[in-house]
């Protein structure tokens, strides 16, 4: 069985044509470039996440300030009402009064 089976040959080394100084300027250089785009993407990532955070507390906070003026809305309008409905029985009252002592 162990010899029906091919096996695939180690891929053999590469000799390179140029000089060695050249390819290691070479392999530096596209190394720093790569490093210089990370760095820069995580920067911009990090910046992103900061500014999402803030806005959705600043979003919160404000869904909480407006939540909070539509209750205290809805209790001026009920006092409203209340006081509405006050001052419209005196005047039947005083109209019902005036009448009778004439």
């Amino acid at each position: 069985m162990d010899a029906t089976t091919e096996t695939i040959p180690a891929p053999t080394r590469v000799d390179y044509k140029s000089r060695p100084g050249a390819l290691i300027w070479f392999f530096r250089k596209s190394r720093d470039r790569w490093k210089s785009k990370y760095q820069a993407l995580k920067t911009t990532v990090k910046g992103l996440k900061v500014r999402i955070a803030d806005l959705t507390k600043s979003r919160e906070q404000w869904r909480r300030k407006a939540e909070q003026a539509g209750e205290q809305l809805s209790a001026l309008e009920a006092a409203i009402a209340e006081l509405r409905t006050r001052m419209a029985v005196p005047e039947d009252k005083k109209k019902r009064n005036q009448g009778v002592a004439r």
